[in-house]
């Protein structure tokens, strides 16, 4: 569902639908008139009155199952290597926000990147898309991750953030009204209408969050990665959009009881070990069948957390991990025994549906400073890095050739050269063949080895 290079997606991939054609799950979440919905809202915005986006996603919602997964990381040279999943499984259902919990090295983020294909070496095990292998491609044109790190354009303001990514995400045959109303949409509902304004630098921190989620709703995203998310009102924000139906995975370190209480699933991480899998409400008969009940008028989140930390003894992290089987248990989900199974999966989205989303082609070298934007950009598939490099060459060139020209008539002249126009041409392509190529290298030692800027 991404955009890879000037290559515009299949329309199938970014279409929208009224919330009045789907089921009454996602028909009970339509917005109210545009009009009251921007009268309604205050500079202090309130997710309770985003009543959901007006466009949802138009295909059904996926099921994700994972199996064995392993991840090793490489600690240096001549330091060997460290293992930081140890074959963790695990089902993520559609339509609903789930939460990665863990304490601090868990692997939480290691687990998001692996399952979001941002991580693919050192990765082992499988990933299944409604019961079958994913195939990267397809699935990065349904996907999107937003990573800790909120990676925006700062001199842009948020009105031309969200038009530059609709120019880039959404069909051509789509004139600047319609795009206009797709961005006035989502950013009405994401509170930041207001602002739009306003310099990506100058934005608060919940409102770069909540930018960074707007930018990719752009193209309807049915699964949504989002690493370390503890503010209320982007967790509020996600259960909406989880609802409409996609599939939304966030990490959390240690949520509050009230926090904890809006996910709808939970995935619990120890040592890259799955400690419990199921439905918030389940955890705590979860730890009281175990034999480690939560104490009373104790946070279960904070209570989770402190077991998998090991403040209750090793034995109680071996004791859950075997319990849940390391995430191949699903007994502690809802209603559990309807889980239909990869098979079932399969027969209920046979291979005719994936016909027309498959992907239509399209696959580093940057400026070490937009380095970071770069790589958010291009794994959520909104250009290629053929058309980044062609575009900041294009860019680069008049600046390029009014600087040669200058350098070249100082030091032509001053070095007394004959006035001759072909001796002088020949001295000015020389020069700026010479700059082009000393970019070149500049732009090529950035890609291949981390820059870092001291200040």
């Amino acid at each position: 569902m991404m955009l890879a290079g000037a290559q515009i997606v299949d329309e199938s991939s970014v279409a929208y639908t009224s919330g009045k054609s789907g089921n009454t799950e996602t028909s009970a979440a339509m917005p109210p008139e545009q009009g009251s919905s921007r009268e309604a809202q205050s500079v202090d915005w309130n997710p309770a009155s985003a009543q959901g986006l007006h466009m949802v996603p138009k295909v059904d919602p996926v099921d994700i199952h994972f199996s064995n997964i392993t991840c090793t990381v490489k600690l240096g040279i001549n330091k060997g290597s460290k293992q930081i999943l140890h074959g963790v499984n695990g089902r993520l259902r559609p339509r609903q926000l789930i939460a990665i919990m863990g304490p601090s090295g868990a692997g939480k983020s290691t687990l998001l990147d692996v399952l979001s294909g941002y991580r693919i070496t050192g990765v082992g095990g499988a990933v299944f898309i409604n019961g079958r292998g994913r195939i990267m491609k397809r699935f990065k044109r349904m996907s999107c991750y937003i990573q800790q790190d909120d990676r925006l354009q700062g001199l842009l303001t948020v009105g031309e953030n969200m038009a530059l990514a609709a120019d880039l995400k959404l069909p051509t045959k789509l004139d600047k009204y319609e795009k206009g109303e797709v961005i006035e949409d989502i950013l009405t509902n994401l509170g930041l209408y207001e602002h739009m304004n306003t310099r990506g630098a100058q934005l608060s921190g919940g409102q770069r969050k909540r930018l960074s989620i707007a930018l990719e709703l752009i193209n309807n995203p049915l699964i949504i990665g989002l690493d370390s998310s503890s503010c209320t009102q982007v967790v509020q924000l996600c259960q909406t959009l989880a609802h409409q139906g996609r599939t939304i995975i966030c990490t959390v370190h240690q949520p509050s009881a009230s926090l904890f209480a809006l996910f709808d699933q939970v995935y619990v991480l120890a040592a890259g070990r799955c400690m419990y899998q199921g439905t918030t409400k389940n955890l705590v008969p979860y730890l009281q069948q175990a034999g480690i009940p939560c104490p009373k008028y104790h946070n279960p989140a904070d209570y989770i957390i402190e077991l998998s930390c090991g403040e209750y003894g090793q034995d109680k992290i071996d004791l859950m991990a075997n319990k849940s089987e390391n995430g191949k248990a699903l007994d502690w989900f809802d209603d559990h025994q309807s889980i239909p199974s990869m098979e079932g999966l399969r027969k209920l989205v046979p291979l005719s549906v994936l016909r027309d989303t498959e992907p239509t082609g399209g696959d580093e070298e940057t400026i070490p400073n937009e380095m970071s934007i770069l790589s958010k950009e291009h794994f959520n598939r909104w250009y290629s890095l053929g058309s980044y490099y062609i575009s900041i060459t294009i860019v680069d060139l008049p600046i390029s050739i009014v600087g040669c020209a200058v350098f070249s008539v100082i030091v032509y002249t001053m070095s007394s050269q004959p006035l001759e126009i072909a001796r002088f041409s020949m001295f000015f392509a020389i020069s700026l063949y010479t700059v082009l190529v000393a970019q070149s290298f500049g732009l090529m030692i950035g890609a291949v080895f981390s820059v870092v800027e001291h200040s």
